[in-house]
C-alpha cells in the first residue's frame, strides 16, 4: 500500500484528486496533501511518502524544485507532475529529473490509476527481491498469485469474463475501457470488483499473465529475441517489459533464461 502526498496550491485540485483516488480503489493506505512546495518538505519530514504527485506552477517553490530538493534530502524518490499547460520545456525538464509520469489537468483517471497501480507492483517487486533470494516457478508453473485466485473460490461471472478476455488478448494493449465495453460495466466499478475478489488490481494480473507467457517462450524459443518475446506478450517497448519483468521476478529476463538454460 501507498503513502502518498498531493501538492497543489489550488484547494479545488487537490480535493479533486483525493475524491478520485479515494473513489477507485487505489493502493493507497494514507493520502497527505500540501499547498506549496516548502510546506510539503516539511511534512515529509514525518510522512515519508512512497509517492508524491504535485503539480508544476506554484508559488514559492515549483514542482520542478520540489522534487529536486526531496531527492537531495532522500524524503522521496517517486514523483509524478501535474500540469494544465503541454509543454514541450516542462517535458524536458520532467524527463531530467526522472519522474515516473507527467500527467496533463484535467486528469484522466484511467491514466492515474494504471500510474498508482504501477508503482504498487514496483514496491512489491523491490520488497519481495530484499527479503528472499529468487527460487523462480519454472515456465510449466503456475505464478502463486493465479494458485491463490483460483483456490479462493468461486468468482463473480464478470470477473471470470474479465480473466478469459485477458488470457485471449494479452498480447494486445489492454486497458481497463477495453474490457468495460466487454463487459458492458463502468471502468471503476471493474477495477473495485476485481481487485475484490481477486486480491490485486486488474494491470497487476495482466502483467503477470504476460510475464508467465514470456518465461514459456524464452524456455522454448531459445533463438526468440527478447523484442520478439516482449511484442508477442503486449509490450511494445522492450525497456517496459525488462522493468516489469524485473519487478515482478527479481531478476532480469536474461538471468531468467540464462538459468533455465544453464
Amino acid at each position: 500500500m501507498l503513502n502518498l502526498m498531493i501538492v497543489d496550491d489550488e484547494p479545488i485540485i487537490l480535493k479533486g484528486l483525493i475524491n478520485i483516488i479515494e473513489k477507485g480503489s487505489t493502493p493507497c493506505s494514507e493520502i497527505v496533501c500540501a499547498h506549496d512546495g516548502i510546506e510539503a518538505l516539511e511534512k515529509m519530514q514525518d510522512f515519508r511518502p512512497d509517492l508524491v504527485i504535485t503539480d508544476i506552477q506554484m508559488p514559492e517553490m515549483n514542482g520542478l524544485e520540489l522534487i529536486n530538493e526531496a531527492k537531495s534530502r532522500e524524503l522521496c524518490k517517486r514523483f509524478i507532475l501535474l500540469t494544465g499547460f503541454d509543454h514541450t520545456e516542462y517535458l524536458r525538464k520532467a524527463i531530467r529529473c526522472k519522474v515516473i509520469d507527467y500527467l496533463l489537468k484535467p486528469i484522466n483517471k484511467i491514466e492515474l490509476y494504471d500510474v498508482l497501480a504501477n508503482v504498487s507492483i514496483e514496491m512489491l517487486g523491490e520488497a519481495s527481491a530484499r527479503q528472499a533470494p529468487w527460487t523462480g516457478s519454472g515456465p510449466g508453473e503456475k505464478d502463486p498469485t493465479f494458485a491463490r485466485i483460483e483456490s479462493s473460490g468461486p468468482m463473480s461471472r464478470n470477473v471470470e469474463k474479465i480473466i478469459h478476455y485477458i488470457h485471449e488478448n494479452y498480447a494486445l494493449d489492454l486497458s481497463l475501457d477495453q474490457i468495460a465495453e466487454h463487459v458492458y460495466l463502468h471502468p471503476n466499478y471493474i477495477s473495485s470488483l476485481f481487485r475484490k475478489e481477486t486480491g490485486i488490481t486488474f494491470i497487476h494480473y495482466l502483467h503477470l499473465y504476460r510475464i508467465q507467457k514470456a518465461k514459456q517462450l524464452m524456455t522454448k524459443h531459445q533463438e526468440m529475441s527478447f523484442h520478439q518475446i516482449s511484442e508477442k506478450v503486449g509490450y511494445e517497448n522492450v525497456r517496459h517489459f525488462f522493468s516489469i519483468f524485473k519487478k515482478h521476478c527479481g531478476i532480469t529476463p536474461g538471468d531468467y533464461r540464462a538459468r533455465q538454460h544453464g
